[in-house]
């Protein structure tokens, strides 16, 4: 299996600030694990660095008005009107740097799609994207440009038909909304229910219009659910339609936030599940290219961000974690949870309920 991981170190220099829960230190930690286990070693698999994206790459997702003050606040400093744009907030604050960061944020996940693309690989990995937040016009949710939107966008120009899969914890609301008219585009986001969490969108009820009806599925989870539940979502809905659709490329959105003792959301999947979870989807044949996204324990992303590195290529769980880089914190071992899980779990009656829904809503469209 012919993998490919994508990191440029240049992104670890930048920085959210001190205090903001956005660390990009995750990717530079993810790819230190990889390698200390050997898994960037093997026929046809490889690590490879990317360019940052040119300005004019960005304009599929974004209008120019925002790019045009996004670009003018590389140098860090605040200006007027830019609270307009979802800029210089508490989650999505101006820093030195802000205008390379979104370049190299798009280059890694366009070049993943062009690697895919070509057939010159049929898995890449950027761990440094998925920002699926970002709204044509705006910031949102630490999202400054959305690549995932580019990404899809260069698929589906070459007349490709993508399933796209957002695990985040958070629904994956800009990528919805890019493709909502769509059937040549099936975004399915399982995500914690947005009565309870941000951006408070990503109900069942919200399928797509036009052409793409029934194209948009979102599967909202209540708090605390976890590894049954997660196994109950992918064989009565995923599965199915991944299935049903038949895809040329699958795109996923691999949060880690949804992994018990994330400090911004409430999910209660382990890492086991989530090793499952990724090797159900090293099963399809599909080319694939994965994304980072959320994940705000950085224990478990790091953790959840190798593990998918694995599946990707076919290797077996490793025993355990290498020895930290150094003086960071670290997870003491590989699959232990930052903190206990709920004595009690939502019933499966609650789960049963959702999914029902959702087939209600979607699966006649695809004939299932």
């Amino acid at each position: 299996m012919h993998a490919i991981f994508l990191y440029n170190p240049a992104v670890v220099q930048f920085d959210y600030g001190r205090d903001h829960p956005f660390r990009l230190e995750r990717m530079r930690l993810t790819e230190y694990v990889c390698r200390t286990l050997g898994w960037f070693e093997g026929d046809g698999i490889e690590q490879r660095s990317f360019d940052p994206a040119d300005a004019d790459d960005l304009t599929p997702a974004h209008d120019s008005a925002y790019l045009d003050v996004l670009a003018a606040a590389g140098d860090g400093l605040r200006m007027p009107g830019m609270a307009g744009f979802g800029l210089a907030s508490g989650d999505n604050p101006v820093f030195s740097g802000i205008w390379d960061y979104v370049l190299h944020t798009a280059g890694g996940s366009l070049a993943g799609a062009s690697l895919v693309l070509s057939g010159e690989t049929m898995r890449a990995f950027h761990p440094g994207g998925g920002l699926h937040h970002a709204l044509r016009r705006r910031a949102s949710g630490f999202c400054y440009v959305n690549d995932v939107v580019l990404a899809i966008d260069r698929m589906v120009g070459e007349e490709r038909r993508v399933f796209y899969l957002d695990l985040d914890a958070h629904h994956g609301d800009g990528v919805q909304d890019a493709f909502v008219d769509s059937d040549r585009v099936l975004t399915l986001s399982v995500h914690q229910d947005g009565r309870t969490l941000f951006p408070g969108s990503g109900f069942i009820l919200d399928s797509g219009r036009g052409a793409g009806s029934g194209y948009a599925v979102n599967v909202p989870l209540l708090p605390h659910m976890g590894d049954a539940e997660y196994r109950l979502v992918w064989d009565e809905i995923i599965e199915p339609l991944h299935h049903a659709f038949r895809p040329d490329l699958i795109v996923t959105e691999l949060g880690a936030d949804a992994l018990r003792g994330d400090p911004l959301a409430n999910l209660d999947l382990s890492l086991h599940g989530w090793w499952d979870l990724m090797q159900r989807i090293a099963s399809w044949e599909t080319p694939w290219l994965a994304v980072g996204g959320g994940g705000y324990d950085v224990g478990n992303a790091l953790r959840a961000w190798s593990l998918a590195w694995g599946a990707m290529i076919g290797r077996d769980a490793p025993d355990a974690l290498p020895p930290p880089p150094d003086r960071v914190e670290w997870p003491r071992d590989l699959w232990s949870a930052p903190i206990p899980a709920m004595e009690h779990a939502p019933s499966q009656e609650a789960i049963r309920a959702i999914i029902e829904q959702v087939k209600a809503r979607v699966f006649a469209i695809h004939g299932l």
